[in-house]
């Protein structure tokens, strides 16, 4: 039955700025309006525009269509899936039912937090979604242009929302990590992203019920700017659960003025060492001389509490977070110059790192003057830089996790090749075992702007193209690769690797899914890795000489160019990682976009702590399309998880086309849901009212009348 007719279907309106509304039905479309020329011109070989809308609507519980195939009766649990979705303020284009939430340049992964749930069982799939509505989204509604608070709106720009006067946006848009402390009779979901705290959300209804950790145990970054009662707070996305210790690790991090300034100071050395050799060398001598006399000063002053900051957190699921302040052997801080994405864990250690997404002044205003993109160009070539080509990795002996203590030392090393996520075996009595995906030359914290120009196309046809792909995290710029790292954690030192790269699959790898989401196997002994391939209406000629020589480049520039104008599909595939072969594979459609894949274990499989390979169960793969009338869809696609390469045997989705996911990112996975029991929780009114004693009467009345009463009920 499809969606739209389903006698059980029910939609929740969306809230409008101030307060509830009925939003008007979306039309039912069965006459798509056609296709533009752009999409005519070349269809299979552009990225999706339905990866670029997003819908705001909030479904429940309607029963989804199957499309193609069959579901398979063991494909149980609820799948999450986590996406961005624009904000309160945004509407449609004229003409068009659904958002598209980065045409003003804003980049596609920013916007309030749209969880998804898919429930299986039965051979169906019935689906849930909701905004997660954390204080900050009630501000942000309540502020909207035209309210009695407008004074205090947010604005978009980059991958952040900010407000002069209230502060930052924590969005909590990218995961949701599962976690079951002693006591829990369910598992309990943590949406989370880098940018803020993690919320705890109600597996059932979805909705949002406390931060965990007060705002006082959290250290903003610092800022030269006020941050009013919502600073931002750096942390990870993943965050990491261990079932056997029932522990939380996460961070808590900032950067110094310097560190923050540093990349920019050397991306200028290095553009002027091009022209003038003599003067990059003298320029090199007198930045170490400044961070010498920096470091000598700071010697003297040694009780004042360094900006560059990492804080390992742990939680139990008690009252209290535990803190230790992360120290190098010689007892400097860490410098984290891009960001902390994830968290992983062995038997005997933590493991950190500095990943490749880089957070700088371009990734916050890519557009700072809309209408002059001559000087908006110049600008970014002074204020934009290349990532790490190297990642800075740390680890801690979790013996030295001392509750008495608040410092811990970690020990540093470096692996060659950028790295945004990876994973980590349990069992390291032969070494820390690291799984990694490298994204070399692939900047994925750069975005389409308006000013950019694609390295393939015309000028018409890039206009075009850029045009339709504003604010799309931009693709790679050389072939990538997948690894294995042994380390000596003792001597902190590499001692085994193995990198697997493939002409037609190792194309901007981005996501994985194996049997970890719940328990940490002692081994990984599959792990299917989501590529996002490379589309040639993503490639920009900015990206391609930012990351023209870097040192690592595997395939020439003008290849990479060929290989995008002819189109990489996104794929699945599964590396088996004890013979680093790629097991299997399946590359979707040209102009199909797959992701946010899931592994789905078989009932009564775990396939972790009994030694399972990993493959024994399903995958959950979104993808979004375009078709034939060029208009979006959005379908869930189910693979065998030992038989990629046959293709999907399930496709869902509603005929209609009014259930739209556009760009999704993270997913996670639980066997079953139920009420929650545990009591742990964060008193909205006793968090904020310390933050709130210094700011003006309007902002203490705005939580007063428009944020307390949500939690307060």
């Amino acid at each position: 039955m499809p969606l739209t007719t389903d006698p059980k279907f029910a939609r929740v309106n969306t809230e409008a700025s101030m307060g509830n509304t009925t939003q008007p039905d979306l039309p039912r479309l069965e006459t798509p309006s056609s296709p533009s020329e752009e999409q005519k011109a070349n269809p299979a070989h552009r990225f999706p525009q339905a990866a670029m809308v997003a819908s705001r609507i909030q479904w429940s519980n309607p029963k989804l269509m199957v499309l193609e195939g069959a579901l398979p009766q063991d494909v149980t649990g609820h799948c999450i899936v986590m996406g961005p979705v624009g904000d309160d303020t945004m509407q449609p284009l004229t003409g068009e039912p659904f958002l598209h939430p980065s045409s003003g340049g804003v980049s596609r992964f920013n916007g309030d937090a749209m969880v998804h749930r898919f429930d299986f069982g039965q051979g169906q799939a019935h689906v849930t979604s909701r905004l997660l509505k954390t204080p900050c989204y009630y501000a942000d509604a309540a502020t909207a242009p035209g309210s009695p608070y407008a004074d205090l709106h947010f604005s978009s720009s980059g991958l952040g929302r900010f407000s002069t006067s209230l502060g930052f946006r924590d969005e909590i848009n990218t995961a949701c990590v599962p976690v079951k402390f002693a006591g829990d009779d369910h598992w309990r979901l943590l949406a989370a992203w880098d940018a803020g705290r993690p919320y705890e959300i109600d597996p059932e209804t979805l909705e949002v019920i406390t931060p965990i950790g007060r705002n006082d145990e959290w250290r903003p970054q610092s800022l030269p700017i006020p941050q009013g009662p919502f600073p931002i707070v750096c942390t990870a996305t993943h965050h990491l659960f261990d079932d056997r210790t029932q522990e939380l690790f996460t961070v808590n991090w900032g950067k110094s003025n310097a560190t923050m300034a540093g990349p920019l100071i050397l991306h200028a050395l290095a553009k002027l060492g091009k022209q003038h050799p003599f003067a990059m060398g003298l320029a090199r001598i007198i930045l170490r001389i400044i961070t010498t006399l920096t470091s000598w000063f700071k010697g003297l002053h040694p009780a004042k509490e360094s900006d560059d900051f990492v804080n390992l957190i742990r939680w139990d699921g008690g009252d209290r977070l535990k803190h230790w302040q992360v120290h190098l052997p010689n007892g400097s801080p860490l410098r984290i110059q891009q960001s902390m994405h994830q968290v992983a864990a062995s038997r005997n250690y933590i493991v950190l790192m500095d990943t490749a997404f880089k957070l700088g002044p371009e990734q916050l205003l890519p557009n700072p003057l809309p209408g002059h993109g001559d000087i908006e160009i110049h600008l970014r070539e002074m204020l934009d830089y290349a990532q790490l080509a190297d990642t800075p990795v740390y680890l801690i002996k979790r013996a030295d996790l001392d509750l008495a203590a608040d410092k811990v030392t970690a020990k540093r090393l470096t692996i060659p090749r950028e790295i945004a996520h990876f994973r980590v075996d349990y069992d390291d009595s032969e070494g820390v075992v690291i799984h990694a995906a490298h994204n070399n030359a692939w900047d994925s914290a750069e975005s389409i702007q308006r000013y950019d120009r694609l390295v393939n196309d015309s000028p018409e046809a890039s206009e075009q193209a850029v045009t339709a792909n504003i604010g799309m995290a931009t693709t790679t710029t050389d072939l990538n690769s997948l690894a294995r790292y042994v380390i000596d954690p003792e001597q902190a030192q590499v001692v085994g690797q193995e990198i697997v790269r493939d002409r037609d699959l190792t194309w901007s790898p981005a996501l994985y899914a194996d049997n970890g989401t719940l328990n940490l196997p002692e081994r990984y002994n599959n792990i299917y890795w989501n590529a996002w391939g490379c589309w040639d209406d993503l490639l920009t000629d900015f990206v391609c000489d930012l990351y023209e020589e870097h040192k690592y480049r595997e395939m020439d520039p003008a290849t990479v160019r060929r290989f995008a104008q002819e189109g990489v599909p996104a794929n699945l595939c599964r590396l088996d990682t004890q013979t680093m072969q790629i097991a299997d594979h399946y590359r979707f459609p040209l102009g199909t976009f797959g992701n946010s894949p899931q592994f789905i274990p078989r009932p009564g499989q775990d396939g972790n702590l009994s030694g399972g390979d990993g493959t024994d169960g399903y995958l959950a793969t979104v993808v979004v399309f375009d078709d034939e009338q060029g208009y979006p869809q959005s379908q869930i696609w189910i693979f065998e998880g030992q038989n990629l390469a046959q293709g999907p045997i399930c496709k869902l989705g509603d005929p209609s086309g009014q259930f739209q996911m556009g760009l999704t990112i993270h997913t996670t996975w639980i066997p079953e849901i139920g009420p929650r029991k545990a009591t742990y929780n964060v008193p909205v009114r006793e968090d904020f009212e310390p933050s709130l004693l210094n700011q003006p009467a309007i902002v203490r009345e705005l939580f007063e009348t428009q944020i307390y009463p949500h939690f307060e009920a």
